[in-house]
C-alpha cells in the first residue's frame, strides 16, 4: 500500500458511512415508490357511517342536513357536530372549505322552529377514526354533558374529513422516506466534506514530498498521541483527523482553537479547528459527544509545543491575526 493510501485509510470516513448512505438512498427510493403506490391504490366505495360500528381506517359518509359552529379546536384540527335527516348526531373534523360549502346546513342547525325546510343533504365523506379520551372530555364539556352521555349521543368514532385512506397509508411511507433521505444526505455531506479536505491536504503534502514521512509516522504507533477514543492522532510532525479527511503539519498551523456545538446549552460535539496558509479554519478532529475529558485542550498544548508561533484559542485578536497571517502567506 503506498503512502497516500495508508494516510487515506485513516483520515477518510469509515466504509459504513458510504454503505449506510447508499442503503438509505435505496430505502428512500423504495419508500417513495411505495408511498406513491399507496396514494394511487383503488379504495373501496365509502360506506354509511355508524359511529359505534363502522371499522376504523375505512372511508364512510354522512348525508348532512345540519352543521354546528365549531365545538372543539386543537392546533389546526377543528371539530364540529353534524346532523342527518333522521336527527342522529355525529362528530366530524372539517376543513374551512367544507364548512363554507355547508352554509345552508349551518343555517338549518340554528333554526328557530322545527318547521324550517330541510336543506339538500351534503354528502360528506371522511376517514373513520376513534375518538380519543381527550377529545371526548373536551367535546362533552362543550356540550355540557358527561362522557357517558357523549358516547350515547355521538358514539365512539368520528369522521375525519380532512384526509383519506390513501393519504393515511402513504403518510407512513413518506415519513420513512424523509428520515432515510435525511440520513442519506448527512452521509453524503460528511463524505463529500472529508473528500474535499483530504484532497486539499494530500495535495499540499505531495507538493512538499511529505507523504512518505507522514505515512511512516502514522504507522509508528509507539510515538502516537491519540486524541480521545481514536478521534485523531498526533505524531512527531503531523495531526491526523480520523474520518475528517485532514492531515496537517504542525509547522503549517497558523491558528488552532476548540469549537463546541451546543443543544439546549449542553455541548453535543466538539471540534479541533485549525487554520493554515492554504486552508481556512476547518474542524480537523471531531469529538462526537463533546470533549468532557479535555482531550482537545491537550491537543492544543501539543500544537503550541511543536509550533510556538501558532495562535491558540478563539478570540477576536487571534481571529484578526490569523486572517492577516493567511493574507500575508497568500
Amino acid at each position: 500500500m503506498d503512502s497516500k493510501q495508508i494516510i487515506k485509510k485513516y483520515i477518510m470516513p469509515r466504509a459504513w458511512v458510504r454503505v449506510g448512505g447508499i442503503l438509505c438512498a435505496l430505502i428512500l427510493i423504495a419508500t417513495l415508490a411505495m408511498g406513491f403506490v399507496a396514494m394511487n391504490q383503488e379504495v373501496a366505495e365509502p360506506v354509511e357511517f355508524f359511529p359505534s360500528e363502522t371499522p376504523t381506517g375505512t372511508m364512510a359518509y354522512i348525508d348532512v342536513v345540519g352543521l354546528s359552529d365549531w365545538v372543539y379546536q386543537y392546533d389546526d384540527m377543528v371539530y364540529y357536530s353534524v346532523e342527518d335527516a333522521q336527527g342522529y348526531l355525529y362528530t366530524v373534523r372539517l376543513k374551512d372549505s367544507q364548512v363554507k360549502a355547508m352554509a345552508a346546513q349551518q343555517t338549518y342547525w340554528n333554526r328557530e322552529t322545527e318547521y324550517e325546510p330541510v336543506p339538500q343533504p351534503y354528502h360528506l365523506v371522511g376517514y373513520v377514526q376513534t375518538t380519543t379520551d381527550t377529545m371526548k372530555e373536551n367535546l362533552s364539556s362543550a356540550w355540557a354533558i358527561s362522557v357517558a352521555e357523549y358516547d350515547q349521543y355521538f358514539g365512539t368514532l368520528f369522521l375525519n374529513c380532512t384526509t383519506s385512506v390513501a393519504a393515511e397509508k402513504s403518510a407512513g411511507w413518506f415519513v420513512g422516506a424523509l428520515f432515510s433521505g435525511l440520513f442519506a444526505l448527512l452521509c453524503l455531506v460528511f463524505q463529500c466534506r472529508a473528500a474535499s479536505l483530504s484532497k486539499k491536504c494530500l495535495k499540499v503534502m505531495e507538493e512538499r514530498c511529505l507523504l512518505d514521512k507522514a505515512a511512516q509516522q502514522l504507522e509508528n504507533t509507539e510515538e502516537h498521541q491519540v486524541i480521545g477514543k481514536n478521534r485523531g492522532i498526533m505524531t512527531r510532525d503531523f495531526i491526523f483527523g480520523r474520518g475528517t479527511g485532514a492531515v496537517v503539519a504542525y509547522s503549517d498551523v497558523i491558528w488552532a482553537y476548540q469549537q463546541n456545538r451546543r443543544s439546549n446549552f449542553v455541548v453535543t460535539c466538539s471540534y479541533l479547528m485549525v487554520a493554515t496558509p492554504w486552508m481556512n479554519a476547518e474542524g480537523i478532529v471531531d469529538m462526537n459527544n463533546g470533549d468532557r475529558d479535555g482531550h482537545l485542550a491537550t491537543a492544543l498544548m501539543t500544537i503550541s509545543q511543536h509550533n510556538p508561533d501558532a495562535l491558540i484559542g478563539y478570540n477576536s485578536a487571534n481571529r484578526k491575526a490569523a486572517k492577516a497571517a493567511r493574507k500575508a502567506n497568500n
